[in-house]
């Protein structure tokens, strides 16, 4: 079975923190088109004991919650954690990665763990930045890294 959330924001909600897609330069923003802000789309599936969620577009203050629910949905189905595919994310601040580290800790509580796959370039940049790539690593045992086993 598979979940799939979509998340606009509210009509004149935007994040202060990056520019107006479309806006030609010397043209005021007022008369640009309004186009929504941010867009995310996830999906997730069972892999084994563990959910697979797949985000999509951008993930900040107005998506983030969107996410994290969908996160600890999968997280609560989930017999060992959750792998999340951040490889089509656009966009990456840091209220994504606040959501991913309260996922960690809640799957920690559990005894369950979070793993980022492949992450895009934007989500690579923040995670490489913060320095918490490292928490979500899959765990390493003699030596060797656990990998995931491969989507059919």
């Amino acid at each position: 079975m598979h979940a799939r959330d979509i998340s606009v924001p509210e009509p004149g909600h935007r994040s202060p923190y990056r520019p107006v897609i479309g806006a030609a330069p010397g043209i005021p923003h007022s008369s640009t088109p309004p186009i929504p802000s941010s867009i995310l789309l996830t999906d997730s599936y069972p892999e084994g004991p563990r959910k697979v969620v797949v985000v999509n577009g951008e993930v900040d203050y107005e998506t983030a919650p969107v996410m994290s629910a969908v996160l600890r949905n999968a997280l609560r189905d989930s017999a060992e954690g959750v792998d999340v595919d951040l490889s089509a994310v656009r966009f990456w601040d840091c209220a994504a990665l606040n959501a991913l580290l309260r996922l960690r800790r809640e799957a920690l509580a559990h005894g369950k763990t979070v793993i980022v796959r492949s992450p895009s370039r934007t989500a690579r940049r923040v995670l490489d930045l913060t320095g918490t790539a490292r928490l979500f690593r899959p765990p390493v045992f003699e030596g060797r890294a656990v990998t995931p086993p491969s989507r059919p």
